[in-house]
C-alpha cells in the first residue's frame, strides 16, 4: 500500500527498451540504484516500469549502449501538473461553482406549509420567521426541535407541528386542534330558528307551546323548558298545595313549512369576452438591476388579451434572481343576444342558486317563478319562491329568574 502511494506521489513511467544487450542495461541500472520492476520481455522489446526520478539515468545508460527507450505511459501526480496548468481557469471556475452551490444550499429558499385549514398561512410564516425560519435563512442558525416547540407555544390553535428540511426547502406540516362544539347541557327552551307554519310537533321533554297549523316567528318558544305541574284528578288532597314550576332541558322535533325567495336577472343583450385559443409567451431573466428579455416582445402582440405570469425566483443577500414567463392569451369581444325564454331560464338558475345558499340544500323540488320586469326593460328580472319542510327547533338556555309566561 505504501509503495503504491509513493509511486502515485513520485510518478511512474512505463517504457519499452529496444535494442541489443537489454539484460546488460537492466543490470547496470540496478547496480546504480535505479528501481525497476514489472520487467517483461516480448517480441516488441523489454517492457518495464521505472520511477520518474530514475528515468533520466536509465535513458542515459540506454543511449550509451545503443538502445532506444520508448515511453509507453505516465502516471502519478507530477504528470498532472501540466494538465492542471493548462486548465487552471476551468478548474478554478468549477471549484468556485461547487463552493457557491454548496454555500447556497446551506440556506432556506422555499417554505411550504401544509395541513392548515382555519389557521392563516401568514400567521405560521410570521411565527416561523421569529424563530429564524424564513426565505434566505441559514440552516445553522436555528434548531428544528426548538422551532417546533416555539410554534406550538405561540399558535394555540395547533396541536402538532413538524419541520422538515429537504435541500433548500423547509416543509412545515401542522395539525389543528379539534375544538368541541358549544352544546347546551342545562335547562333550555326550544325556540324557532326561522319563520314558518308548524307542520309537526313531537314532544320529548318540556311543555309544548305550539300545535300544528300555528304561525311562528323566529325566536318564538316552541317547547318551554319551564314546566308547571298540573294537579291530577286521580290524586286527592293536593288541591290546597301550590305546585312550584321546575326547569328541564326541553327536547323535541318541530317541523314547519318555510318559504324562501330568490332573485335573478339576465341581460337580453350582452357583450362577452371569449378566448380564441391563440397565445404568445415572453420569457425574461429577473435580476436586481434590470430584466433581460430572452424571448418575445415587451408588450402583448394581441389587441385584447389576458396575462398569466409564472415566476421562479431565488432570494439572495444581494437581491432576487429568477426566470419569469408571461403568457398572453388572445381575447375577442362577442355580442350575445338571448330570447325571453332563454333569459328566464338563466335568471331562474341564478335565483335558485341564491335559494340553495339560504336553504343549505342542493336541490329544490317545487318552485314558482314570477317575472317582475317590464317587457321594455333591457334586463329580465325574476323572483323565484319555494316551500320546504324543515326542522326549525333550536335550543336556547333558560335565563335565571325567567317565568313561564
Amino acid at each position: 500500500m505504501s509503495n503504491r502511494l509513493f509511486e502515485q506521489v513520485g510518478g511512474v513511467i512505463s517504457v519499452i527498451l529496444k535494442g541489443k544487450n537489454q539484460e546488460r542495461i537492466i543490470n547496470m541500472a540496478l547496480a546504480r540504484g535505479i528501481y525497476i520492476w514489472n520487467i517483461k520481455k516480448t517480441d516488441e522489446g523489454m517492457h518495464l516500469r521505472v520511477r520518474s526520478n530514475g528515468f533520466e539515468a536509465l535513458k542515459n545508460i540506454s543511449d550509451e549502449n545503443g538502445c532506444v527507450l520508448e515511453i509507453k505511459d505516465k502516471k502519478g501526480l507530477p504528470f498532472y501538473k501540466n494538465i492542471i496548468k493548462r486548465r487552471l481557469g476551468f478548474i478554478s471556475g468549477a471549484l468556485i461553482f461547487i463552493g457557491a452551490l454548496y454555500l447556497l444550499s446551506s440556506f432556506i429558499w422555499f417554505i411550504e406549509i401544509s395541513g392548515n385549514k382555519t389557521v392563516d398561512k401568514s400567521r405560521i410564516l410570521v411565527a416561523a420567521a421569529k424563530q429564524g425560519v424564513y426565505q434566505g435563512a441559514a440552516k445553522w442558525k436555528f434548531n428544528r426541535n426548538e422551532v417546533e416547540e416555539s410554534l406550538l407555544r405561540e399558535l394555540s390553535e395547533l396541536t402538532y407541528i413538524k419541520l422538515d428540511i429537504s435541500g433548500v426547502k423547509a416543509k412545515i406540516e401542522v395539525v389543528e386542534k379539534i375544538l368541541p362544539r358549544n352544546e347546551i347541557t342545562g335547562p333550555c327552551h326550544i325556540v324557532a330558528a326561522k319563520d314558518g307554519v308548524i307542520d309537526q310537533v313531537l314532544l320529548l321533554d318540556g311543555e309544548a307551546k305550539v300545535k300544528e297549523g300555528d304561525v311562528v316567528a323566529r325566536g318564538d318558544i316552541l317547547i318551554s323548558g319551564i314546566v308547571v305541574p298540573q294537579s291530577s284528578p286521580y290524586i286527592t288532597g293536593l288541591e290546597d298545595i301550590d305546585l312550584e314550576p321546575y326547569t328541564v332541558r326541553a327536547r323535541g322535533d318541530i317541523k314547519a313549512r318555510v318559504w324562501y325567495e330568490g332573485y335573478g336577472e339576465c341581460k337580453l343583450k350582452s357583450e362577452k369576452t371569449i378566448y380564441t385559443g391563440k397565445q404568445a409567451r415572453k420569457i425574461y431573466i429577473e435580476t436586481p438591476g434590470k430584466n433581460i428579455i430572452i424571448k418575445g416582445g415587451q408588450a402583448s402582440p394581441f389587441q385584447l388579451s389576458s396575462e398569466k405570469t409564472t415566476r421562479k425566483v431565488i432570494k439572495t443577500p444581494v437581491g432576487e434572481f429568477g426566470i419569469c414567463t408571461v403568457t398572453f392569451q388572445e381575447q375577442v369581444k362577442e355580442i350575445i343576444e338571448y330570447s325571453e325564454s332563454e333569459a328566464v331560464e338563466i335568471a331562474k338558475d341564478k335565483a335558485i342558486k341564491t335559494i340553495i345558499s339560504k336553504m343549505g340544500q342542493k336541490t329544490i323540488k317545487d318552485s314558482k317563478t314570477e317575472i317582475i320586469s317590464s317587457p321594455s326593460d333591457p334586463i329580465l328580472r325574476v323572483k323565484v319562491s319555494t316551500e320546504a319542510i324543515e326542522d326549525i327547533a333550536s335550543a336556547e338556555p333558560i335565563i335565571v329568574g325567567e317565568n313561564s309566561n
